[in-house]
């Protein structure tokens, strides 16, 4: 499927790692210009150059921006927009909250993590609104997560987050789309990063099975059987972002295999 996206210019955040960085690299497939943002400069500039290896036609740079300090948030995003020339496209990937019960989550774990979600992606998104108000074709992609729907007292700190998020999404789709701009959100179910190898281990311990028995035991609530790759969560990203997806605004999309009950 043709997409359209070639030439157009998206800004991602959390881009470093796992999820981010495998949007990033499928935006770069697809001919889409970048901005790479994380809290790990160095990350992200290693990113920047396999892209541009890979890519040679794509334009990309990158900047450290840490939500917990929302003074990092203009200065990277006013020099991405003069290196790019504009923005079309603002994924907010940034933010993950720990696994745990209430009593193991301090008071400043929970700050920080509001301080990125849904508080640092509303930052970003006012930051970038007045460049993405001049394209034509304004997207802007949140990723939440399943627990948003589906709290677990497992994840404590996931649910009032990720359901943050979503309502964080909505707002936006309902504020922005006579603007001509589109707000979703993306919710990953559990995915194959470093969060993917510590509930493993995590389960196991709570078991007392291998870490082999305890994947098996997590994959059998999956419907389809297997763990989310974050080449999954970016393919969904992507098509968000195109012109096919025009029509799509203030809605979730859960990409966790069937796993979350809730309808």
């Amino acid at each position: 499927m043709e997409l359209g996206l070639k030439g157009r210019i998206a800004f991602v955040t959390g881009a470093s790692k796992g999820i981010g960085r495998a949007i990033a690299e499928e935006f770069a497939r697809e001919g889409v210009d970048l901005a790479l943002f994380g809290r790990d400069r160095a990350k992200c500039e290693a990113l920047a150059g396999e892209i541009r290896d890979e890519n040679g036609a794509v334009r990309v740079v990158f900047s450290a921006i840490d939500f917990e300090r929302p003074d990092t948030i203009r200065p990277a995003v006013t020099a991405a927009v003069e290196a790019l020339g504009g923005v079309d496209i603002l994924v907010n990937c940034a933010g993950g909250a720990p696994r745990g019960l209430l009593e193991d989550i301090p008071d400043e774990k929970w700050e920080q993590g509001f301080a990125v979600k849904p508080i640092g992606l509303m930052r970003m998104s006012r930051e970038v609104l007045p460049y993405l108000r001049k394209s034509t074709q304004g997207r802007i992609i949140n990723i939440a997560g399943t627990r948003g729907r589906e709290p677990s007292m497992f994840s404590v700190m996931a649910g009032p987050i990720n359901l943050g998020t979503l309502s964080a999404t909505k707002v936006l789709a309902n504020a922005l789309g006579a603007d001509g701009i589109t707000v979703n959100a993306v919710n990953p179910g559990s995915t194959d990063t470093g969060r993917w190898t510590d509930l493993i281990g995590r389960e196991a311990r709570q078991r007392g099975v291998s870490e082999a028995e305890a994947e098996k035991h997590l994959l059998s609530e999956v419907p389809l059987g297997r763990v989310v790759m974050p080449e999954d969560i970016a393919n969904v990203v992507v098509f968000l972002a195109s012109a096919r997806a025009g029509m799509i605004s203030g809605t979730a999309i859960n990409v966790d295999g069937g796993r979350t009950r809730s309808i």
